[in-house]
């Protein structure tokens, strides 16, 4: 028992951040944009919600939530690494050179050398993988987050302050995601660093 992680659980930190309450947010506001009812055994507004219902609901706002994470991956992503990965790879370029020339001659690998590392930690340096999950499950909640504000600006009841404040929400998210995805990418190459130089 000792040994648990949170990556053993199948529902850990990572799946419940970055699909649970992003698909979530959209049941609960979809049928309401839509208007159409939910199905009473899918309704967890009901006062006697079973169990049954929670775990339905929960269910679909997981699936939901897999499919706005690769949505906003298609859509955010190339936006990313456009206005902010640049922007960081040139501010730390010798860091980031340095690092990968280490991975470049621990891991001769042709793949993606960001996830080469990671994987390298995951199998020699498992407690250090809570931390990096952080950041990684952060990057996508927000980046989810992102688009559902936009999303939720489609709400034809809301008036223009409403409106003002999900769009600099949304802006606000992208910012978060963007920083906390390159905190996962320089934390990876720090950790890799410190790890070899261990060894």
């Amino acid at each position: 028992m000792n040994n648990l992680k949170p990556g053993d659980f199948f529902f850990g930190l990572m799946e419940f951040l970055a699909y649970i309450v992003p698909g979530f947010i959209l049941c609960i506001t979809l049928p309401i944009i839509k208007k159409y009812c939910v199905f009473d055994s899918l309704n967890i507004a009901e006062n006697e919600a079973t169990a049954f219902t929670l775990l339905s609901f929960i269910l679909i706002s997981y699936i939901l939530g897999h499919f706005i994470h690769h949505i906003c991956a298609m859509a955010l992503n190339p936006i990313y690494e456009i206005v902010y990965l640049k922007r960081k790879m040139k501010k730390h370029a010798s860091f980031i050179n340095e690092s990968e020339e280490v991975i470049l001659k621990k891991l001769p690998v042709q793949i993606d050398l960001l996830k080469a590392s990671e994987a390298y930690l995951r199998i020699n340096h498992p407690n250090l993988i809570a931390e990096l999950e952080k950041h990684e499950a952060n990057s996508k909640l927000f980046r989810s987050l992102s688009l559902l504000s936009l999303y939720l600006c489609f709400f034809s009841s809301l008036n223009w302050i409403i409106i003002s404040s999900l769009i600099v929400i949304s802006i606000l998210s992208f910012n978060k995601f963007a920083n906390q995805r390159w905190t996962h990418r320089y934390l990876v190459y720090q950790y890799f660093l410190i790890a070899t130089e261990v060894k």
